[in-house]
Parts: structure tokens; C-alpha cells; sequence
């Protein structure tokens, strides 16, 4: 069977690429359908390969990439719903080469079985350890596609693009030669009414970050007369940091300072620092994840506990630090660099969706433990009642 593909300039840098190709780009620059379209001529070329196409989360794409591959397939004539299956999202084809759909959102899934090749669209969705672990398990090629509308301090950066194997591809809107006219001028508008979002939804080029959740400020000191909150602890070690806050509130101002950031921290360094810092027996709100380190950490003698997590527990955390002022002391420069580079997920058609980037936020997540504990006036007052008997 004789199929004919109408592809596109990023088709023939994918297919140029060394062993990692980096498609950066703008919106509607056909990124993603581009490489849709070469895995696809990979998977009927080569048999028996296996293929991930992989976003953070699945609801996001099933609405974009895997809406795609279906509409190429059945485009050339070729989609077989005999072949698809619906429950592992995965497409056999013929030659028993097959494509997987997988969402990221446990460490079990991105440690899961090897494969041939790798796409991973809006990349910036992903950590680095969500990367590193879905690389090594790629034997032949790795395909990452972003809009660079997030800090240039991310691994996408400073270790991916600084890879030896790694190629990098600009892609503007002007190279998809498909594109409808009047898509075109409303890219083009933002030239006036947004600059910024033109360099880079246009232009494809790191701007300064759009979308960033909070707004700062930067303080010498914590005022005297500021009430402290507790402490919070969000637990790291090989890839991610340990973090600890300190929180303090006077009217609608919280002040925050940084405490400990530090990677490879065992129990026993955790309670020396805590010792050090003469926390004592105030409360200390951890993630509720790491119950047995919260268990080890409580047996020698803190006042630790674990964060009740609920549904949208981190909307509700960012909805109750909103509510405040943020100051943070200058010589906390982690979090401050974590608050500049904190922002919410952005759609490939350049939409902000009601969902943080899960990156850059280990001391905000510590900050956000207090609050959802120590500010929540619904959880503070549950189990307190006025009876009144008439």
C-alpha cells in the first residue's frame, strides 16, 4: 500500500536529528504533529519496535496528542480500531511495531519496560528525574517538544540542550505551511498587544516567564511583631531537595525564610539541622507521603505531622497563599528562585490551564503545607460547634 505524507520542515529536522532533538517552538508550529508523522513512518518501516508517546497527564492528552495520531491514521486510510486498545491505549501495527500513550504520574510508570523511540510533548510538564528515567530506558531516539515560556534556569536548559547528542530546533508558526489564515493574524496580533507572548508563542524564544502564580516580595527582616505559624517540610533526596520553612503572619502578610535546601539528607541529618536550628517542639507540617520518615523524625522528639491531603489539595493551597501577601527574606534564595519560575501549565495553543507546572516547587509546597493546615479557616474550625438549646 502506497501512503503519501505531506510533511512539513520539522519533519526533516527530526529525521536529521542525533539521538535527542529538541523541537522548541511557538505555537501551532506543528511540532508535535510533526513528530507524530515521523514515529508513525518509524512504526510501519521498522517491526516489532516499540514507540512512547508520553504528556505529565492523560486527560491532557487525550485531547491533543493522541486526538492527532488517530486523525493522521485515519487521514492516510489506515486507522484499524481492531488494533487499538482502549483500556492500555496502546496501537499494534501489522509488522508488530506498536505505539503506547502513557501519562506520568507515578514513579512506577516512568520506571516501567524499555523502548525504541521516545516523544515527549510539553516537555516543561515533566522533572527532571520524570526525564531522566523515561531517557535511559529509550534505546534509539528521544523527541522533546515545548513552548519556552518558563525560566531558562529549567534542566531543559541547562542539561538537555547542553547534551552532547542533543540537537536543537526553532520552529515558528511561519514553518508550518498548513496553517489557516486567520490562525496566522491572531499570532501575528500579538505583536502589538503582547510582546512578550509574541517571542515567545511566536517566535518561539525563552522570554521572561509567563504565567508565573505569585508575586513576591523581597525583605530584609521578619517584622518583631509577626505571629509565627509553624514550620514546613517537603522531603527530597538524590534528585530533589529537602526544604524547610519557617512561616509567620501579621494581618494579610505572610513572611517566609528559608531553613534548609539540600539534597541527600538522611533522617538522622534531618534531625541534627532541626536540632541545630532549635526548632524545639513547634509544629512542623510535612508532606504525608514519607509517613516513616515522618515516623522517625517524631520518634526523636519533633513535633512533625503529616499534611492531610484532599482532592485539589495543591488549587486549594495556591487559592489560601493567594489570599496573602508574600514576603520572603532576602537570603532565602531558593525560594525565591522557585516563586520566578513557579507557573502554571500552558496548552500547545498557548492557554493557561488551572494546573501549576509541577517543577522548581519544594519550598513552595512546604509553604503550601502550612497554609492548607494552619490557615484553612474550614479545617480550624471543624469539630468546634455553637449549641444553642431553646
Amino acid at each position: 500500500m502506497e501512503l503519501q505524507i505531506n510533511t512539513s520542515k520539522t519533519y526533516r529536522d527530526i529525521q536529521s536529528s542525533r539521538r535527542i532533538c529538541i523541537l522548541q517552538g511557538g505555537t501551532r508550529s506543528g511540532k508535535s504533529y510533526s513528530a507524530l508523522q515521523w514515529l508513525l513512518v518509524r512504526a510501519l518501516s521498522e517491526a516489532n519496535i516499540v514507540i512512547s508517546i508520553v504528556r505529565k497527564s492523560f486527560p491532557s492528552m487525550r485531547v491533543s496528542i493522541m486526538r492527532d495520531f488517530v486523525g493522521i491514521l485515519k487521514e492516510l486510510g489506515i486507522w484499524d480500531e481492531n488494533q487499538w486498545s482502549a483500556t492500555e491505549h496502546i496501537y499494534t501495527f501489522d509488522n508488530g511495531s506498536m505505539v503506547e500513550f502513557m501519562s506520568i504520574d507515578s514513579s512506577e510508570k516512568r520506571k516501567g519496560s524499555a523502548r525504541d523511540y521516545l516523544f515527549i510533548d510539553e516537555a516543561n510538564e515533566l522533572s527532571r528525574e520524570d526525564y531522566f528515567q523515561l531517557f535511559i530506558r529509550t534505546r534509539k531516539k528521544t523527541i522533546i517538544a515545548y513552548n519556552p515560556s518558563f525560566g531558562t534556569n529549567n534542566y531543559i536548559f541547562t542539561e538537555i540542550q547542553t547534551h552532547p547528542e542533543a540537537d536543537l530546533y526553532i520552529s515558528t508558526f511561519k514553518d508550518n505551511p498548513y496553517l489557516e489564515k486567520q490562525l496566522i493574524e491572531e499570532i501575528e496580533r500579538l505583536k502589538d498587544i503582547n510582546p512578550e507572548y509574541y517571542k515567545i508563542y511566536g517566535l518561539g524564544l525563552p522570554g521572561n516567564n509567563v504565567g508565573t502564580i505569585f508575586s513576591i516580595n523581597i525583605i530584609e527582616e521578619v517584622p518583631e511583631d509577626a505571629e509565627f505559624i509553624a514550620f514546613g517540610m517537603d522531603f527530597g533526596f538524590s534528585v530533589d531537595p529537602t526544604a524547610l520553612v519557617a512561616l509567620w503572619r501579621k494581618d494579610k502578610d505572610l513572611y517566609i525564610e528559608e531553613l534548609i535546601y539540600q539534597k541527600g539528607m538522611v533522617t538522622s541529618d534531618i534531625a541534627n539541622r532541626l536540632r541545630e536550628l532549635e526548632v524545639g517542639r513547634e509544629e512542623i507540617w510535612a508532606d504525608s507521603a514519607e509517613g516513616r520518615l515522618i515516623e522517625e523524625l517524631y520518634r526523636s522528639g519533633f513535633n512533625i505531622k503529616p499534611v492531610k491531603k484532599g482532592k485539589d489539595s495543591i488549587r486549594m493551597g495556591i487559592d489560601l497563599m493567594m489570599q496573602y501577601r508574600l514576603n520572603v527574606k532576602k537570603n532565602s534564595v531558593n525560594i525565591v528562585k522557585e516563586f520566578g519560575e513557579y507557573v502554571w501549565m500552558v496548552d500547545k495553543n498557548g492557554n493557561f490551564e488551572n494546573v501549576p507546572v509541577d517543577y522548581s516547587n519544594h519550598s513552595i509546597d512546604a509553604i503550601r503545607y502550612v497554609c492548607m493546615e494552619r490557615l484553612n479557616a474550614k479545617k480550624i474550625k471543624a469539630g468546634n460547634y455553637s449549641i444553642t438549646i431553646r
